[in-house]
C-alpha cells in the first residue's frame, strides 16, 4: 500500500501539489511502473480532514485488516525524524519500521534495506522541473505530463 500524505504537519510549508494531486501522481506512477496488480495507492490521508498523522492511518488500517502486521517503509531522512511524529511511541508499537538506505545518509535505529533505486531526492526532482530540466529518467512520462498539465513545481 502506498498512502500519500494529506496535510503533512511536519513540513515547514504546505506542498506545492495538493493532496489529491499527490495521490493522482502516486497512482499514475504505480500504474506506469506496472505495479498496480501488487501495489494499491490508497487515499486514506487525502480524504481525512486536518493534519495527516501516521498513527491515525495505521489505526484505521488495523480496523480494516485486524489480523495484519504493518510495516512503515521510510527513507532515512523520515526515519531520523520519527521521534518528532505525532504519538510516535504509540505508532512504533503498532507498526514495524523499515528504512530504505540512501547512499551517504546517516545511520538509523531501524532495520534497513537496500534496493535498486535512483539516488535522487524529491527536492532535486522538483528543482529540476522548475529549471525546465529533463526529468524523464526520474519519473514516468504520465507523471511528467500531469505535472506540466497542472503547472506544478514551476513547470509552466
Amino acid at each position: 500500500m502506498v498512502i500519500p500524505s494529506g496535510i503533512p504537519w511536519l513540513k515547514g510549508r504546505q506542498p506545492i501539489a495538493n493532496a489529491k494531486q499527490r495521490f493522482q501522481m502516486a497512482d499514475l506512477a504505480v500504474t506506469a511502473m506496472g505495479l498496480s496488480p501488487k501495489v494499491e495507492v490508497l487515499p486514506l490521508e487525502v480524504n481525512r480532514e486536518g493534519n495527516s498523522y501516521a498513527i491515525d492511518t495505521v489505526t484505521e488500517l488495523k480496523q480494516i485488516y485486524p489480523n495484519t502486521n504493518f510495516t512503515l517503509v521510510l527513507g532515512a531522512d523520515a526515519a531520523n525524524n520519527l521521534g518528532k511524529w505525532h504519538r510516535s511511541e504509540e505508532l512504533l508499537k503498532l507498526a514495524k519500521v523499515l528504512v530504505i538506505k540512501r547512499p551517504g545518509a546517516s545511520a538509523v535505529d531501524f532495520d534497513e534495506i537496500s534496493i535498486k533505486a535512483l539516488d535522487i531526492s524529491s527536492t532535486k526532482v522538483r528543482d529540476s522541473i522548475a529549471k525546465r530540466e529533463n526529468v524523464s529518467n526520474f519519473l514516468p512520462a504520465k507523471v511528467v505530463t500531469f505535472i506540466r498539465e497542472y503547472g506544478l513545481y514551476g513547470s509552466r
